[in-house]
């Protein structure tokens, strides 16, 4: 890809909004693509180096990629409204025994297809928090699991990869500020600026201090003239 634009992906509820605005804000010149992938297809574009960075959830094939694990979040069981299961106060992985649960890793995809089987009765799904928000129904409920494993979401992106602003996008999701001086931009131009203020100190000169020792009362005894042939 040219060094002029950068494409990043994402799965269905990772919310990355806040951290391609920072980007955009920072440098409008570059052509940022942001696509929504399944799953599934999220690795294949890395492969491809049709996607410079992803946002993907673990577990992943990681070989040829470089993965930063970002955060976990809950997960929860969509069922039915109906289901006598959200009669409980608090829910966990065993009471789940016996219920058929709909799985996207057996072919099926966390989209409005999966949530309209979970709606019909067909089964529970077994999703992180924010796929469930992301594809809430009035008669689907998600009640947290309270001992399942978190979701985790990680970035991940080719060993391979020359484009030069995946290191500033992952600078912002971890918080690096417009003025960190691994931002190459900036510490360009703080050191051009430097150059700048050596350049007229070197035109003017550096003038010595007058004050305490050449003609103003001392600082140590307060009166009398400034003494003279003492260094």
């Amino acid at each position: 890809m040219a060094p002029g634009t950068f494409t990043i992906a994402f799965p269905l509820g990772v919310t990355v909004g806040k951290w391609t605005r920072v980007f955009e804000e920072r440098h409008p010149d570059v052509d940022l693509s942001v696509v929504r992938e399944r799953p599934d297809e999220l690795r294949v574009r890395l492969d491809l180096g049709e996607v410079d960075l992803a946002f993907v959830r673990l577990p992943l094939d990681t070989e040829g990629l470089h993965v930063i694990p970002l955060y976990a979040e809950n997960v929860v069981a969509a069922m039915n409204h109906e289901h006598v299961l959200t009669l409980e106060k608090k829910l966990h992985m065993a009471d789940l025994d016996g219920e058929t649960i709909i799985d996207p890793g057996a072919g099926e995809e966390w989209d409005e297809t999966f949530m309209r089987r979970v709606a019909a009765g067909d089964g529970i799904g077994v999703v992180p928090q924010s796929v469930a928000k992301a594809l809430r129904r009035r008669d689907v409920v998600a009640l947290p699991l309270e001992d399942a494993d978190p979701a985790e979401v990680a970035l991940a992106w080719p060993r391979e990869s020359e484009n030069a602003w995946v290191d500033e996008f992952i600078g912002i999701v971890r918080g690096r500020t417009a003025h960190s001086s691994r931002n190459p931009e900036v510490a360009a131009a703080e050191a051009a600026d430097a150059r700048q203020k050596d350049a007229a100190k070197g035109r003017t000169g550096d003038k010595p201090r007058t004050g305490v020792r050449s003609g103003s009362k001392s600082s140590r005894g307060g009166k009398g003239a400034p003494r003279k042939g003492r260094r």
